[in-house]
């Protein structure tokens, strides 16, 4: 099998990789440098390129594992900086990545709460930074896990948040709340980056500034998305619950309203923000919401993103807005070619340089300036026809009313006219003035809105005109610079094919004069040449018979040297390994002391107290294994190569720590271990492979080649781990006292619940066949014995509370089992206490249940009450011995217990009413007994009273001798000694 597993790893290295691998592992090398140079030290904006190349790998692989598994394990935010960009691309990528981002992100809150809290502490630079923005991704984390259906962008048409809210109030109301947490985030993020800000500079023109501007661009979206949502919700739920109730949410939008209108005038005035969105602007005043009509006239803010120029560069950013109409520079004069066209040229092509590129920044601006006039002209378009569209269904609606309340006139005035013919018109006539007059004040209400909004749209049509003009003028100026530059180009190509000419005349002049001067130099060089060529020949000759003679000295030398060399790298390597084998020898050492003094506490008589379980024993056992495993494969090694002696080290000290540790274990198992022999048989395993593990140490000391006793210490080790096995095994067959007691009390709480349920049943059965004195009489008892048996309930759960107090006290550590096994006595006497309660209770409940049906007696009612108070005294006294005199619960207890007292009595004293009136009502009536008769019945009666103060007599007897049995019984139980027990 291990030779096999050795070739296959040679096979599957021999295959090359399929393409499907070689794509994708392409794909997360890229992957992994885009996040590489978006996130790093660097104070600049993360380039959107690298974000957008994160984004399409989410969707490549539809999910976000790549970026949290680069960023858990190679790319740990070291510093406050690769933080603050780590928040960005995350928010970018939560906004635009594939739908299943949100989702995988959920788990991963944690991790952006730990960076919030840990970088929160710093209070300068971009610690409060990142804690209000992890505060935001929170934040969006728990909307979208609420709200699914919403994108990461949370753009939404009305009607895809109608279905979302599915038109229900209650869940508008929770959708509210929510976005106004997320707005809150949005504002916090808003507020520390203007906050980190210096006011005194330009910061939106430093890449510090920009750094830290750059995340308001997703927050600018989400913020006007959310503002879009939280309107028409609130509408929503103006129309369908009470104003007092929305107070609360108004007020809160109102506020943010404000704080909106303030971050979105301060980004729009930054030049940073010019070029890369366009903020919206908010209305003058907040929407009224108590006015159901103004939803017509909200509009949704929108928000363009400039799409950025693939050519542009955006690590330097110049405003040149301001710079001068840069004038084409003069044409120089012709200069003399020999003299000055050297100082004359560089000029020229630096000025047609400077030029160039003052025309190109400014084409530029003038570029962008346009697309921004576009984009806001076409937002400023749609919303005047909007706003047209609006007007013109108000009118055509004025209209209609005009020509309504036009009929109505002419019907009331044709009403005039016929009552005017009869005498009785004249109130009728009076109440049709009225009338015309409230619809003349109504018409007239009507003309001013129409004319009010006649001008309003006068005036949105002049200012559409004067948008068109200076849309005109734009175009006008954008055309001037256009045939400026054709005209700078025209003068540049003049330029050039003059420098051009000039150039060759230039050139042709210094050609002759160099081929002449060139001819004569040359020869005058290879005169000189030959003459130097000659004398350095004479000496390279003499040279060559010195070297000749130091090369052979030289090799001498040479080897004179390697000798030494090799003497002393013989040395070297002897006193190495010797070195080695004695820290070798040394780690040894310190392992057999180790192991030694584990062994040395078996015989110390504190560590007996010493216990542990057999579970957390074994779970050395395959740290133990793999340890002599281990072991031995490093000894193998360093007899290969010496060099590996530091891991040798290593692994005995490792070694002999887990098995010292083990074997301290093993023993105190060994002391909860309730069979003797088996625990010797535990402590002879383990002192067997103590002595194995030292022979093994000592063969490594004495430098064998192999380890023979690696296998026999673990076999030995595998007994010791059977052994202690076997010691929980022993130790299982013991039942829990604390599963004892709670059985115990579980047992007597469902005898009282049966018994208080039984008499409910008898006493709605008596009712029901019952009448007269027997009703009486069983309601009377069974009344007082369902009392009883509520109040004997109650006193169960009070003990139980005490009970649980005492345990958590008095265990410490420990468990419920080892408490209740050091106080056995107070346990058997509270599991006494149960049984006596529970069967008392059994038995008041018979003996009630025979007197209801006439076969029993009162006198067993009595006593089974006062054999209920008695055991219940017993269970108080058995729960107050450990408890806490000033706990509320022990207080608890004795009112239950008092209560019983009480009741007890009660149900007593109606046990001798009842059968006092059972006995009244069988009384015979003597008037019609003769005189035998009557001496008869005395007699009987005389012998009946014999007969039952003999039986009382007996039964006194009888009781005292259960009562002493049942103190021997309770004292062997309890441990008395002979003498406490009552004779």
């Amino acid at each position: 099998m291990t030779s096999i597993k050795q070739k296959i790893p040679g096979v599957l290295g021999a295959r090359r990789g399929t393409t499907l691998d070689q794509e994708r592992e392409n794909f997360e090398r890229s992957q992994e440098a885009s996040i590489r140079k978006a996130i790093n030290d660097e104070e600049v904006p993360v380039k959107m390129k690298h974000v957008r190349n994160i984004i399409i790998g989410t969707f490549h692989d539809k999910n976000a594992e790549i970026f949290w598994r680069h960023f858990s394990f190679n790319t740990p935010l070291q510093s406050d900086l690769t933080a603050w960009k780590f928040c960005h691309a995350l928010h970018l990528v939560l906004r635009d990545g594939h739908p299943n981002v949100l989702r995988d992100c959920q788990k991963h809150r944690i991790r952006l709460k730990e960076i919030g809290e840990h970088f929160k502490h710093l209070t300068h630079g971009y610690g409060p930074l990142i804690k209000a923005y992890t505060d935001l991704l929170i934040c969006k984390l728990n909307f979208h896990q609420r709200y699914p259906r919403f994108p990461g962008n949370l753009n939404v048409s009305p009607e895809e948040l109608e279905q979302i809210g599915e038109n229900d109030a209650n869940n508008y109301f929770e959708m509210a709340v929510e976005m106004l947490e997320y707005m809150e985030g949005v504002l916090n993020v808003y507020e520390a980056v203007f906050g980190s800000l210096d006011p005194s500079r330009s910061n939106s023109m430093t890449k510090m500034g920009q750094c830290r501007l750059a995340p308001l661009i997703p927050c600018i979206q989400d913020s006007s998305c959310l503002y879009d949502c939280e309107v028409r919700i609130l509408f929503q739920l103006h129309k369908a619950l009470p104003t007092d109730m929305l107070s609360g949410h108004r007020s809160r939008f109102y506020k943010q309203f404000t704080q909106l209108q303030q971050f979105y005038n301060n980004t729009r005035n930054l030049q940073y923000f010019k070029g890369l969105i366009q903020v919206p602007a908010l209305p003058q005043d907040p929407p009224n919401f108590l006015i159901e009509a103004e939803l017509k006239s909200h509009v949704a803010p929108v928000v363009v993103v400039e799409e950025p120029d693939p050519n542009d560069s955006t690590d330097l950013l110049v405003d040149t807005s301001e710079l001068p109409e840069p004038q084409p520079p003069p044409i120089p004069p012709h200069p003399d070619v020999v003299d000055a066209h050297n100082g004359m040229m560089a000029d020229v092509l630096a000025e047609r340089e400077s030029l160039i590129e003052a025309l190109q920044q400014e084409i530029e601006v003038l570029r962008m300036e346009l697309q921004r006039t576009r984009s806001e002209t076409a937002h400023r378009e749609e919303q005047l026809h909007l706003k047209i569209n609006t007007l013109e269904s108000s009118l055509a609606e004025l209209e209609s009313q005009l020509i309504a309340e036009k009929h109505s006139k002419e019907c009331v005035l044709a009403q005039v006219e016929a009552a005017s013919q009869n005498a009785e018109a004249v109130v009728q006539l009076a109440d049709a003035e009225a009338k015309k007059k409230a619809a003349e004040e109504k018409f007239l209400k009507m003309k001013e809105v129409y004319q009010k909004l006649r001008d309003e749209h006068i005036q949105l049509i002049r200012g559409k005109a004067e948008v068109d003009k200076q849309l005109q003028v734009v175009k006008e100026v954008t055309e001037t610079e256009r045939k400026s530059k054709a005209e700078l180009e025209s003068q540049m190509l003049c330029l050039e094919e003059k420098l051009s000419h000039q150039d060759r005349v230039e050139n042709e002049a210094t050609e002759a004069q160099s081929k002449v001067s060139e001819l004569i130099s040359t020869k005058q060089e290879l005169e000189q040449e030959r003459q130097c060529l000659q004398e350095k020949l004479a000496q390279v000759s003499q040279e060559r018979d010195t070297i000749a003679a130091e090369q052979e000295e030289v090799q001498l030398c040479l080897k004179t040297l390697e000798e030494r060399l090799l003497s002393k790298d013989s040395e070297f390597e002897a006193k190495n390994e010797e070195d080695l084998y004695e820290c070798v020898s040394k780690a040894v050492e310190g392992a057999m002391m180790v192991i030694v003094h584990a062994l040395s506490h078996f015989d110390q008589p504190q560590h007996a107290d010493v216990k542990c379980s057999a579970e957390y024993t074994l779970l050395y056992e395959s740290t133990v294994n793999e340890k002599l495993s281990v072991l031995s494969v490093s000894y193998i090694a360093f007899m290969t190569d010496h060099h590996e002696a530091p891991r040798l080290v290593h692994d005995i000290a490792v070694s002999a720590h887990h098995i010292a540790v083990f074997l301290v274990h093993a023993k105190a198992v060994s002391h909860a271990c309730t069979s003797i022999e088996h625990a010797e048989v535990l402590v002879s395993a383990l002192e067997e492979f103590a002595q194995e593990t030292i022979q093994v140490l000592e063969t490594i000391s004495s430098k064998q080649d192999v380890l023979p006793s690696i296998s026999s210490s673990k076999e030995k080790f595998q007994r010791c781990c059977s052994l202690v096995l076997g010691c929980e095994a022993i130790g299982a067959g013991e039942e829990d006292v604390a599963i004892v007691v709670q059985r115990e009390m579980e047992a007597m709480d469902k005898a009282i619940q049966d018994a208080v349920e039984r008499f409910v049943a008898m006493l709605e059965a008596t009712r029901a066949h019952d009448s007269g004195m027997q009703l009486e009489v069983n309601e009377g008892i069974l009344g007082t014995c369902g009392e009883l048996m509520a109040a004997v309930r109650l006193l169960v759960q009070r003990a139980s509370q005490v009970q649980e107090e005492i345990v958590a006290a008095g265990k410490g550590g420990a468990s419920p089992k080892e408490f209740y096994k050091r106080n056995h006595r107070w346990t058997e006497g509270l599991i006494s206490g149960a049984k006596a309660v529970a069967i008392a209770c059994q038995a008041l409940m018979t003996a009630a249940d025979q007197v209801v049906s006439g076969e029993g007696k009162f006198e067993e009612v009595m006593v089974a009450s006062k054999e209920i108070a008695a055991s219940s005294m017993q269970l108080v006294m058995a729960s107050k011995v450990k408890a806490d005199k000033s706990s509320t619960s022990l207080g608890q207890l004795n009112a239950a217990a008092k209560t019983i007292s009480s009741l007890t009595g009660t149900v007593v004293a109606t046990a001798e009413n009842c059968r006092d009136k059972v006995s009244e009502a069988n009384t015979l009536d003597f008037s019609k007994l003769s005189l035998h008769s009557a001496k008869r019945m005395e007699m009987d009666c005389q012998v009946r009273v014999l007969e039952l103060e003999k039986l009382l007599e007996d039964e006194r007897v009888k009781l005292a001798e259960l009562r002493r049995h049942h103190y021997k019984l309770a004292g062997e139980l309890e441990g008395w000694d002979e003498e406490d027990i009552p004779k």
